[in-house]
């Protein structure tokens, strides 16, 4: 504990308030000058919400738009360091607010950025070139507890490795998923040639893997510490050109600066040089209980990242068919799923079946994903359920007639067409009415050895 509370210099997390605030600054805006807000929010009359969050809606009408050039707002102001606390608290709850509002475009980053910016309220991050400085000068300090910077260090290991944990199955080794990314990216300017060849794939695949595995460790030890960023930078320039990922990238490669020491950190970016003998004798500001409580929730919640991406293990079936426990586990360009799905509701009093498409419903990126999830399937069968009861059908059933293929391997149902969804409850773990991947989907390189054995 009194390793974590040990005084170190500030200058990395003033570093990183800067620029985070300027990265969310960009993507606020550009996620509304490109249309990205108004295609997921704005156009679609009906949200799919997480299962329990489902009061959290999107804004009607423009909101959204508005809400994210507020998001850009205080990003600017995160960066400036007007405010900070409050700044920083209205960032996090805002973004947090547009994130579990609609799940259908569900992004790993996302979820990691709504997870920094918490992180952020804690950190005093605003008491060095900041305008809450210039402000108030009191608050002005040349050191910050430990605890503070290995927390981000440990956040990005975590993300780093556990994206490596889940590349460890056969589709991924046998480029699966891969083979088909790569395939629609050959239209690409100069590069796109290159992208769908054998040698490439395999490189992404077994690079991939190796990279995920070691590239947090190498960060943290002194002696790679500078290869490794290098390496680092490369690997998400390449995922920014060829998988357009937003501002991930550039959002991680400015995190990973953060394994360098306070001093070099200082050195590069504010021209100072400190001593890190000497800092540990400047006094925290802390009251010292407040120091301890930090330490505390830094090793809680990093005892959460640690378990909870791996739930998925302790249920039954594939994630990557069933999605049980995919989400917020730092699973990345795992599986390509496609798929189509449509409904039939049936009035129990009549007998008389009407077939529904979601087409009349959603829009392009929803349909897109509802095959793929059957939470979602679920959802729309609800939903169903509630507008043929206003047509006057007390008890409507809803079937979804299903088809979907994951990794480019034959498509079959994902959901049992027998069961009406109408008339269950969503419950957490594996569930009765999602069929089971099929036994006959890839693998066979692994079933060959298996039956050697």
């Amino acid at each position: 504990m009194q390793q974590l509370i040990k005084p170190i210099g500030i200058y990395p997390l003033v570093y990183f308030r800067i620029l985070f605030g300027l990265l969310m600054f960009c993507e606020g805006i550009g996620a509304v000058l490109i249309n990205w807000v108004q295609e997921h929010y704005v156009e679609p009359t009906i949200h799919f919400g997480y299962i329990g969050l489902e009061w959290i809606r999107p804004l009607a009408g423009n909101g959204m738009v508005y809400l994210y050039l507020v998001m850009a707002l205080l990003g600017f102001l995160i960066m400036v360091g007007w405010r900070y606390k409050l700044s920083s608290f209205l960032f996090f709850l805002l973004f947090g607010y547009s994130f579990f509002s609609e799940k259908t475009h569900y992004l790993n980053h996302h979820y990691l950025i709504w997870l920094i910016s918490g992180l952020m309220v804690t950190l005093p991050a605003h008491r060095k070139y900041s305008l809450d400085v210039r402000r108030r000068p009191e608050l002005e300090t040349e050191v910050a507890p430990q605890w503070t910077l290995w927390l981000f260090r440990a956040q990005l290991v975590l993300v780093y490795f556990y994206a490596g944990v889940a590349k460890l199955q056969p589709d991924w080794l046998a480029a699966k998923s891969m083979s088909i990314w790569m395939s629609a990216k050959t239209h690409f300017y100069v590069i796109g040639p290159y992208l769908n060849t054998p040698a490439m794939i395999q490189l992404v695949v077994w690079g991939g893997l190796v990279f995920d595995f070691l590239i947090g460790f190498a960060l943290l030890w002194p002696r790679t510490r500078m290869v490794a960023f290098w390496v680092a930078f490369a690997f998400h320039i390449f995922n920014s050109a060829v998988f357009h990922v937003g501002v991930f990238p550039y959002f991680m490669i400015a995190a990973n600066v953060l394994f360098f020491s306070p001093e070099q950190i200082a050195r590069w970016f504010f021209r100072k040089k400190i001593s890190p003998e000497l800092l540990q004798d400047v006094p925290l500001k802390q009251p010292h209980w407040q120091l301890r409580l930090g330490a505390q929730f830094c090793l809680l919640y990093l005892g959460f990242q640690l378990l909870f991406p791996l739930r998925h293990f302790f249920i039954p079936g594939d994630v990557n068919w069933t999605e049980e426990g995919h989400r917020f586990s730092w699973r990345m360009m795992l599986r390509t799923k496609r798929g189509h799905v449509y409904y039939q509701v049936k009035d129990p009093a009549s007998g008389h079946v009407l077939y529904v498409s979601p087409n009349d419903y959603l829009v392009r990126e929803q349909l897109k994903e509802l095959p793929k999830h059957p939470d979602m399937i679920w959802q729309f069968a609800q939903f169903l359920k509630l507008e043929f009861q206003k047509k006057g059908i007390a008890n409507p059933e809803v079937y979804a007639i299903s088809r979907l293929s994951l990794n480019g391997y034959p498509a079959h149902p994902i959901v049992d067409p027998t069961v009406d969804l109408a008339a269950i409850p969503y419950t957490w773990g594996a569930k009765s009415w999602v069929t089971p991947r099929p036994e006959a989907d890839g693998w066979p390189w692994v079933k060959q050895i298996i039956s050697e054995k």
